[in-house]
């Protein structure tokens, strides 16, 4: 890793830099929210924001996409091409792009837009939501960032983890960092830690858990809780067909476990009617199954889905609860 430094007046110049080829996207404050939209002007982003609504996600999987079509009667798949910068990423957020990596590795759709993605992260000012220590999602994981802008006076230390990024470094705005350490991780104490190995060893003992009855009374089914994860994935799939050449196409979308259609199979029959079956399997995807096939949980601790429910449920004291059982 090649480690420099950079004033922060010259930070539109990297903005501006990055546009030459691609769409920046960044936060941007929007009334007392913040979110990643396309910047207009480098003056936009507000680098100090806790966190953003939506992830960045979005960018990568967006909610809604042609798959493929027909065109005067022959078949043309939908690769994209767009060319995105995802500036001002988290600790936490460059590792939930890291586990989708590994989730979607073999998705052509994703494969395409990660593949031009240029990711710039910045340093946190974790909240009490936060908890990507316990999630293992604390550290910058190697491989993922072009480059990481750590706060250091008056400037970035500047951390360049790939390639594209290390060939930026050779710009005039990048100066000798001097004794600059190399370790890059989200600095903070947690409200409460969770050894996530160990809610992973309980689970299945943990499978009749008051909690699930607590919770069924709770939720409301609303998907809120998935739809701002950024390591939530699950799509469904609709097929429009016409008579004329130019019309069939397949579209995916965002789907979600926490709604009752979600697992409903042909003739109508639906795995899990009930809101505690559908609220567990939430948890049974994200510290399970997912830890089973590789080694980490499908959540980075960022605190969406604890900030945006609308009934108030906790997933880091549920963990608590699930690791202490």
């Amino acid at each position: 890793m090649i480690v420099k430094k950079m004033r922060w007046t010259d930070l539109a110049e990297l903005v501006r830099r990055l546009s030459r080829s691609h769409t920046v996207i960044g936060p941007v404050k929007r009334l007392d929210q913040y979110s990643f939209v396309p910047l207009d002007d480098a003056h936009e982003l507000a680098l100090d924001y806790p966190r953003t609504i939506m992830p960045v996600k979005t960018y990568l999987y967006p909610d809604r996409e042609t798959m493929f079509e027909f065109r005067k009667g022959r078949f043309k798949e939908n690769l994209p091409g767009e060319h995105y910068a995802l500036f001002g990423l988290h600790i936490c957020e460059i590792n939930a792009i890291h586990r989708l990596d590994l989730a979607l590795q073999n998705d052509p759709y994703y494969e395409a837009r990660r593949r031009n993605i240029f990711i710039v992260g910045v340093t946190c000012r974790p909240t009490e939501e936060c908890f990507c220590k316990s999630m293992k999602a604390s550290e910058l994981p190697a491989g993922v960032c072009d480059l990481f802008l750590k706060e250091d006076g008056d400037g970035y230390i500047v951390h360049a983890g790939i390639a594209r990024g290390r060939r930026m470094l050779g710009s005039t705005m990048f100066h000798a960092a001097g004794d600059a350490g190399l370790k890059v991780a989200a600095e903070y104490e947690e409200k409460r830690h969770i050894d996530c190995d160990k809610v992973w060893r309980n689970f299945v003992k943990n499978h009749g858990n008051a909690l699930w009855d607590g919770m069924a009374k709770l939720c409301l089914g609303c998907a809120n809780c998935t739809v701002v994860c950024p390591l939530c994935y699950c799509y469904d799939v609709a097929d429009t067909t016409d008579v004329l050449p130019d019309g069939p196409k397949r579209e995916r979308f965002w789907d979600s476990c926490t709604l009752l259609n979600f697992a409903t199979v042909a003739g109508g029959h639906k795995f899990r009617p009930d809101i505690r079956g559908r609220y567990k399997n939430i948890y049974t995807h994200k510290f399970k199954t997912f830890m089973d096939e590789f080694g980490v949980p499908a959540c980075v601790g960022c605190g969406r889905c604890i900030a945006y429910c609308p009934a108030g449920i906790n997933m880091q004291e549920n963990l608590g609860r699930l690791e202490a059982d």
